[in-house]
C-alpha cells in the first residue's frame, strides 16, 4: 500500500530555509515527506552573511547555497518570487502572492529578518536603500556611479561592510551610529575605541551619539 506523503511546507527560502531542507533530507524516512518551498526572491538561498563579496565581481553563483538543479534532484517543488500572503490555520492552507493555494500538514516559517528603516521623512527618496540582498546590492551599484559621499545608518557589523563597499566604489563612507560606540552589542568602550581608529585609519567617517533626522 502506497504511504501517504505529509506535506512540508517552508515559507522563506533564505539561507534558513534552505539548511532546513537540506537536515530534513538528511533524516531517516524523508522519503516520506513532500516539501513545498516559497520564496520571495527570484534566486535560489545564497550566503548572506558573506553578501558583501558580491562587490568584488559581481558573481551571484558565488554565493549560491544550492543551485535550482538541486531542489529538483531532491524532488523539492520550489516556487520562486511567489511569497505567501495568507495562511488558513482551519483549512491548513497557505496562499501564495500569484494565487496558488497549497495544503499543508506542518507549516515551516524561515523567512528571516526585515531591513530596519528608521521612520523619518525622507526615507521613501531617491538614493536610499536597506542593505539585505543581491538586488539592493545591484541597486545600489548602479547609483553609484552618480555619487561622492554615502551615508550607512547603523555601526554594527553590517553597516561597517556597508561602509566598505562604499570605499569599494570610490565612495566617501560615513557611518552614523546612535550609540557611543560601534558594535555597541560586541564590543565594550575599548574594544569600540579600537574599531573606531581602525576604521577612521581606512577614510570612513565615523558619527557616534548621534541619531538621523531630516531636513530640506
Amino acid at each position: 500500500m502506497e504511504i501517504l506523503k505529509k506535506r512540508i511546507v517552508v515559507v522563506g527560502n533564505g539561507m534558513v530555509g534552505y539548511k532546513f531542507c537540506e537536515k530534513l533530507l538528511s533524516k531517516k524516512g524523508s522519503e516520506n515527506f513532500e516539501i513545498i518551498v516559497f520564496g520571495e526572491e527570484n534566486r535560489p538561498a545564497y550566503d548572506r552573511v558573506h553578501l558583501s563579496e558580491y562587490f568584488s565581481d559581481g558573481n551571484a553563483d558565488k554565493l549560491t547555497m544550492a543551485p535550482f538543479e538541486w531542489y529538483l534532484q531532491n524532488n523539492i517543488h520550489i516556487h520562486l518570487g511567489d511569497p505567501v500572503v495568507n495562511v488558513n490555520r482551519q483549512e491548513k492552507t497557505i496562499t501564495s502572492f500569484k494565487g496558488i493555494v497549497q495544503p499543508y500538514d506542518k507549516l515551516i516559517f524561515a523567512t528571516g529578518s526585515a531591513a530596519f528603516v528608521p521612520p523619518i521623512k525622507g526615507v521613501e527618496k531617491e538614493g536610499i536603500f536597506v542593505y539585505r540582498t543581491i538586488e539592493d546590492l545591484d541597486m545600489m551599484m548602479e547609483y553609484s556611479k552618480k555619487c561622492k559621499t554615502g551615508v550607512v545608518i547603523g555601526g554594527g557589523l553590517l553597516g561597517l561592510e556597508a561602509a566598505k563597499a562604499l570605499l569599494d566604489m570610490n565612495i566617501e563612507p560615513h557611518v552614523v551610529e546612535f550609540a557611543p560606540r560601534l558594535m555597541p552589542r560586541q564590543l565594550d568602550e575599548d574594544g569600540g575605541a579600537v574599531l573606531k581608529a581602525k576604521m577612521e585609519a581606512l577614510n570612513v567617517g565615523i558619527h557616534l551619539n548621534k541619531s538621523t533626522a531630516y531636513f530640506d
